[in-house]
């Protein structure tokens, strides 16, 4: 073992803290023992009780524009957040549609093209009733009848178009709704498809339902008491005259609304504009139907209430009772493909 002389330091490039520490010696008069224990390993002893505390760094041992160490004046120390090794993750884009696809099988096409034939069948095989068989008034209907029914002809006219107009916005937004948030913004045509066939088996339904109560029931409509007095005017040429009850446009109306909810309910992920504001404007809109086809003198206002009644339950009831079955194995599934390059038919199905 070899030490070294007070007041010399050796140099030993080897060991990159050694030479400032023999700088400092030499500046203080006192040099440590540095002791050599194997070829290539060096252990510096620590300094005798006599000797001084090595001085710090003065700033010619700081790069230029440093004057110091951590802390010092002229000198920015940023901490590293403890553990941290990398940026935070960017959160993932939630999955579309939330609740998963609609359940819907081939079964569910064969019942929409059942449900369609049935409406063809009752609308042009069944004839319309002749003679009425309901023709008696109440209060409730002879009074809001009276604060809502338009007086002038064209008034009346102007009224039933727009319920027309109305009702048919109404049923075209839960197809629109599938077809453009579905299938052209999400890019899923399997999910449009099965909406799509979810629509038609409500609004079938819902519309076969009301039209073979209306020809069985046979209640005269509103207008026909001013017929008795003016059959020259233009309602008395109008077909249907003996199917008031109830209400077709409001029935088509509240099912559609149904539907339109159940869209944006069971698809959206957001909630946000246009989404959360869908479905009590839709409401509106058939409650205003409602309300026209009164102005208009086609329906009393019982006609109305039972045609929202029986459009609101079917279009309820049709894709709860699919949610019901949402856990159960499907069938085999037949449903288009649409891409850039192809357009074609994919059968798929859980077994």
């Amino acid at each position: 073992m070899a030490s070294v002389a007070r007041g010399r330091a050796p140099d030993f490039p080897a060991l990159g803290g050694l030479p400032t520490l023999a700088r400092t010696a030499e500046r203080t008069g006192d040099a440590p023992t540095i002791a050599s224990a194997a070829a290539g390993e060096a252990s510096v002893a620590p300094p005798s009780e006599n000797s001084p505390t090595p001085t710090p760094r003065s700033s010619e041992s700081f790069p230029s524009g440093e004057t110091g160490g951590p802390g010092a004046p002229g000198r920015t120390d940023v901490p590293a957040a403890p553990g941290s090794t990398s940026l935070p993750a960017t959160p993932a884009q939630p999955v579309w549609p939330a609740h998963g696809v609609p359940p819907v099988g081939t079964w569910d096409i064969v019942a929409a093209g059942a449900l369609g034939a049935a409406l063809l069948t009752v609308q042009f095989a069944v004839p319309a009733p002749t003679v009425p068989k309901w023709t008696a008034q109440n209060g409730f209907d002879t009074g809001i009848r009276s604060a809502l029914r338009v007086s002038s002809e064209g008034g009346r006219q102007a009224m039933g178009y727009t319920s027309d107009a109305l009702v048919y916005l109404l049923i075209a937004a839960p197809f629109l709704n599938a077809t453009l948030v579905a299938g052209v913004e999400h890019e899923r045509w399997d999910v449009a498809w099965r909406l799509l066939v979810l629509d038609a088996q409500t609004i079938f339904l819902a519309t076969t339902i009301t039209l073979s109560i209306q020809k069985a029931v046979a209640r005269e409509r509103p207008f026909v008491q001013e017929c008795r007095t003016n059959p020259s005017l233009k309602e008395c040429s109008s077909g249907g005259q003996n199917q008031s009850f109830p209400s077709g446009h409001t029935t088509a109306a509240f099912a559609a609304v149904a539907l339109e909810c159940f869209h944006h309910g069971y698809l959206d992920t957001s909630h946000t504009g246009w989404g959360a504001a869908v479905c009590p404007l839709t409401v509106v809109a058939a409650i205003g139907t409602g309300i026209l086809r009164i102005a208009a003198d086609r329906h009393w206002a019982t006609d109305i209430i039972a045609g929202a009644a029986i459009g609101g339950l079917v279009g309820y009831a049709v894709p709860a009772l699919h949610l019901l079955g949402e856990d159960k194995k499907d069938g085999p599934v037949l449903t288009p493909t649409i891409s850039g390059t192809t357009v074609g038919l994919t059968l798929a199905g859980r077994f």
